[in-house]
This record gives structure tokens, C-alpha cells and sequence, in this order.
């Protein structure tokens, strides 16, 4: 798990390289051709007349003669690529975006590839083990049945949530209900559409939260502030399944208040499921915990109702 800032230099490094190996290929192949004594001849013969006609005034008689001779010269050059079966194009760059020559902006701003790149450097950084995730557009409410209109209104609050992240004054959003209802799911269209929208996102299952907690917990002095700063530090945490992991004593609850703490002091996101009641987190995570998690100036708590999906899909089977 990496933070923002190493994210955001994973993708600078990935169109440095990407541009800088395109013009040194492009250098390699005329360096190759130029082992030609022929075309090396004409190559520089080309250089010499270019740098006499900088020099002089170009209405000039003598830059018309040299204007001509220089376009001799490259018909020349070019007949000899033609016997050596070269092309010219392979002395330039091949670009892999032709829209920004694999500088990732263009007039300023992200080009297309770069958002690409960036999204896929974001979802491969996000902690979440997938290559594609759902999004809030391809949802089947349909299999939500009676429930259908309530996780309907739910959904609109999740990408709200999400769409207005940096207008919205709630920081966290705690998504209640029973196991199999589709919390997950619900969270992975949330995580999509945050990568989408440039935000940087991690996901982490309670179990695994809790094992960083521990691991944190018995490092090093030296070794604790980067196990814990992904999570202190990204745009959008979002913990799923919160209980379902053991309980560890001077470590799950501790460490859970110190990142909810943390996040609130510095105005930042996160999103939790769970499967427990309110009532059930503050008897599990004591006061400290459950007065991060539910105070209704801050955060928005919906409950996820419905039968387990699992189950029906697979009765239907």
C-alpha cells in the first residue's frame, strides 16, 4: 500500500520513461542507418547547408541558392533510404498518445491516457484485488426484489456522496445491514467511480485493517509511520465488513479510533460496513469508536435492507 504522493509519482515516472524511451529508440534507429557511409554523407551534408542558411538573410540570393541545394540534398537522402529499405518515420518517436507525444497534458491540462493511466495506477494502489470493478451504471436493482426503491435511493446517496466529495461537509458514510444484502458491491461501485473521479481511494476488509493494526502495533519505531499512512493519508477510506474481525486486545480498538480520529482532524473520507447494529459497534468498540462512526453532524448512516443475494443465487441455481 502506497500513499498519494507515491502514486502521483508512480504516474509521472511511467510517461517520463514512456516518452524518453520513444525518442531514444527513434535516435538508435538513425544512429544504426547513419553506419551507412551514403547516407551518413547526405545527413550532414543536409546539417552543413541548414546552418549556412541560418546565418543569412533569407530573400537573399545566396539563401535561395542554398534553399535549393538543401532540397536536392533530401531528395537525395531520401532516394538512399529507399535503396536501403528505410523509412524516415523511423527517426521519429513513435508516441504511444499522438495527442500529447507521451507528456500526459495537453495545453495544460490531463489528456486522455493520462486519466487512463492514472486510474489504472489508483485501482492497482487501491488495495482492492480486481482488474474491473462494477459501476453505479450497470446496477441490476432487480435482484434487490421488495427492496428494490429503498437500495434504489440508497445507491443515489453512495454516488453522491462520491460525485460531491469535495462539496460535501459529511465525512463519513457508515452503510448498515445484515450479511449477503450487497455492502461490498455497493462499496465497489463507490471505489470505481472515486477512481473515476480522480480521487485517491483505499479499500481495505476489517480483517486486513485489523492486521495492519497489528503489525503496526509490534514494529519498530522506525518501521510504524509508513504502515499506517496509507490509511491516515488517501483521499477515501473505505473499510468493509467492520466486526467480522477477531478483536484484538490493545490493538483492534486503539488503532481503529486513532485512523477514524486521524481522517476527521484532517477533514478526510471514509466509508465503513458493517453487519453490526449501532448499538452492537458501541458495545464491541467502545464510546470513542462509535461516537467517531455515528455523529450525525459529520456522517450519514443508511441501513442496506434485503435478503442475503448469495443465498438466492444460490437457490436459483
Amino acid at each position: 500500500m502506497i500513499e498519494k504522493n507515491q502514486a502521483k509519482q508512480i504516474i509521472h515516472n511511467i510517461f517520463t520513461l514512456r516518452r524518453s524511451n520513444a525518442i531514444q529508440t527513434a535516435k538508435n534507429n538513425l544512429n544504426k542507418a547513419l553506419e551507412n557511409k551514403k547516407l551518413n554523407t547526405s545527413f550532414y551534408k543536409i546539417r552543413s547547408l541548414q546552418f549556412d542558411l541560418s546565418k543569412l538573410d533569407e530573400k537573399s540570393d545566396k539563401a535561395k541558392q542554398i534553399t535549393k541545394q538543401i532540397e536536392e540534398e533530401k531528395a537525395n537522402f531520401k532516394q538512399i533510404l529507399k535503396e536501403l529499405k528505410l523509412n524516415y518515420s523511423d527517426f521519429l518517436p513513435k508516441f504511444k498518445c499522438k495527442k500529447c507525444g507521451d507528456k500526459g497534458f495537453v495545453n495544460g491540462k490531463p489528456c486522455s491516457c493520462f486519466k487512463a493511466e492514472q486510474n489504472r495506477v489508483y485501482l492497482l494502489n487501491s488495495g482492492i484485488n480486481k482488474e474491473k470493478l462494477p459501476s453505479f451504471e450497470n446496477v441490476d436493482f432487480g435482484v434487490f426484489g421488495k427492496t428494490e426503491n429503498t437500495n434504489k435511493k440508497l445507491y443515489e446517496i453512495a454516488k453522491e456522496f462520491v460525485d460531491k466529495f469535495y462539496e460535501t461537509k459529511k465525512q463519513n458514510l457508515i452503510i448498515v445491514g445484515n450479511a449477503g444484502v450487497g455492502k461490498t458491491y455497493l462499496t465497489e461501485c463507490m471505489l470505481n467511480q472515486a477512481i473515476k473521479n480522480n480521487i485517491y481511494s483505499v479499500y481495505v476488509t476489517a480483517f486486513n485493517l485489523n492486521q495492519e493494526f497489528l503489525k503496526y502495533h509490534i514494529a519498530k519505531i522506525e518501521d510504524k509511520s509508513e504502515i499506517l499512512a496509507p490509511y491516515l493519508t488517501c483521499d477515501l477510506l473505505i473499510i468493509d465488513d467492520l466486526g467480522s474481525e477477531n478483536k484484538l486486545n490493545n490493538v483492534t480498538v486503539e488503532y481503529l479510533y486513532v485512523v477514524l480520529d486521524e481522517r476527521a482532524r484532517k477533514n478526510l473520507k471514509t466509508v465503513i460496513t458493517t453487519n453490526l447494529s449501532p448499538e452492537q459497534i458501541q458495545n464491541h468498540y467502545e464510546e470513542r469508536v462509535f461516537s467517531r462512526m455515528f455523529n450525525k453532524q459529520i456522517g450519514i448512516v443508511v441501513n442496506m435492507q434485503g435478503d442475503d443475494l448469495r443465498f438466492k443465487k444460490q437457490t436459483k441455481k
